[in-house]
């Protein structure tokens, strides 16, 4: 179980949505897409209004403080029962506290998000993200836990109607979870050709290679969707993770990162902090420790509650 949320946790955090049923103050949303994390819960915690809540449970998300992040979700949601974004994170908040909790009670956890990912959907059926997120659990978890295949692309077929990539990128999902890493691959190919946002179908299939071991393969797909012309900036933060993660050109990450950091375009679902930390691991991968520990303290500076930062800093001092 615990392995099972955490693959569900890692799609979640690439699928963060921003549209909302309330108006996001732009202020905090700005500390939130800087990845500000230390002033926005400053400016968060002396509100009760459900929006500045769910805010906050974001804030407390990014920085993988799972009971936090429940414990204000919950609240944003009693306030403001109707709202399906609200339902969307608490699912996430679910998920990946379940994915850190002890296997007697990931499962109940688990089931939770499981309830809050299928009420977003039920009172936003044209929800991309609520669809997908659904889907992806429906693909990882067990039936006894409401998991199924056949479930995951019957979602498929609704988030067709309004994103033919992402109904791709399920099917994807499906059909390496049936070990058919060929009709994996083709699906991931197509979701690039209808993609609206090519850059990212080309980093999906970035993270298809790099886990069946074919790194080179690998590369050259993060480079595809490098020298697309319109990619977003938060592609540099993708391709940086993707190269990390495939122990592939560490100098290259580190650039990338950087040309992020400078881009002025930061996104929530790619917060500065979390840039900063990662330039921390290359930096160690390379060597130099001096540099790991400055771009650790700068993540701290950023946000203090993320506990991998304090830990990895730890450990070069």
């Amino acid at each position: 179980m615990k392995l099972v949320m955490t693959k569900l946790s890692v799609a979640c955090l690439l699928l963060l949505v921003v549209a909302s049923t309330s108006v996001a103050d732009p202020a905090v949303m700005q500390l939130l897409s800087r990845g500000r994390m230390n002033e926005a819960v400053s400016v968060l915690s002396n509100r009760d209004d459900a929006e500045s809540l769910n805010l906050l449970s974001r804030a407390y998300f990014a920085m993988e403080q799972w009971d936090d992040a429940v414990k204000c979700g919950e609240r944003a949601l009693s306030l403001e029962p109707g709202n399906p974004t609200y339902h969307l994170w608490l699912a996430r908040e679910y998920g990946r506290k379940a994915g850190d909790s002890n296997p007697l009670v990931a499962a109940g956890i688990a089931r939770k998000a499981k309830s809050e990912f299928e009420r977003a959907v039920q009172l936003d059926p044209a929800s991309v993200p609520a669809r997908v997120d659904l889907a992806q659990y429906y693909t990882e978890a067990p039936a006894i836990m409401g998991g199924g295949l056949d479930k995951a692309q019957a979602q498929a077929e609704q988030v067709a109607k309004y994103d033919l990539a992402k109904a791709h990128l399920v099917l994807a999902r499906v059909a390496e979870k049936e070990k058919q890493y060929g009709e994996a691959e083709s699906q991931l190919r197509a979701g690039i050709k209808d993609a609206k946002n090519p850059a990212d179908a080309w980093l999906q299939l970035a993270a298809f290679y790099r886990n069946r071991g074919r790194l080179d393969d690998m590369q050259n797909a993060v480079q595809s969707a490098l020298v697309l012309p319109s990619k977003p900036a938060e592609s540099y933060f993708d391709a940086a993770r993707e190269l990390y993660l495939g122990s592939r050109d560490f100098p290259g990450a580190a650039q990338y990162l950087q040309t992020y950091l400078a881009s002025g375009q930061l996104v929530e679902g790619a917060p500065a902090f979390r840039a900063h930390y990662l330039l921390g691991q290359l930096a160690e991968k390379m060597g130099n420790g001096a540099a790991a520990a400055s771009e650790y303290e700068a993540s701290l500076s950023l946000a203090s509650g993320f506990v991998p930062a304090r830990k990895a800093l730890s450990h070069v001092q």
